[in-house]
């Protein structure tokens, strides 16, 4: 049975929270300034919850919510860990970033831990 299953749906009836998307390239000026940035906007999912983690310098952060995006925002990008993301008039710092896999190796979703 798992064999036969290439690509996981997405649930997008739980997509309704209005986003916007900055996303920063890893390039970086001589004033250490990201050079580029990705934009887009769209629905997501939006799951508020309070976490807290320690950073590797021993800080800790809290971690305000994660979000759920369908596909891959940037394929343009190896990395989507840096820029910030509006959701509900309300800016959010990315702290981390993923993008998980299907079966047949597509992008299922574009996910990120915000702060």
């Amino acid at each position: 049975m798992a064999k036969n299953i290439k690509k996981l749906p997405f649930p997008d009836w739980l997509a309704n929270v209005d986003y916007e998307l900055v996303l920063n390239t890893e390039e970086i000026s001589e004033d250490g300034e990201p050079i580029g940035s990705v934009e887009t906007s769209g629905k997501c999912i939006f799951s508020e919850k309070a976490k807290r983690v320690i950073d590797s310098e021993g800080k800790a952060i809290i971690l305000n919510g994660k979000v759920i995006i369908k596909g891959d925002i940037a394929p343009s990008l190896k990395t989507v860990s840096d820029g910030n993301i509006t959701i509900n008039g309300r800016v959010y710092e990315i702290y981390v970033g993923n993008r998980p896999r299907n079966p047949d190796g597509t992008i299922h979703s574009t996910q990120f831990e915000v702060m």
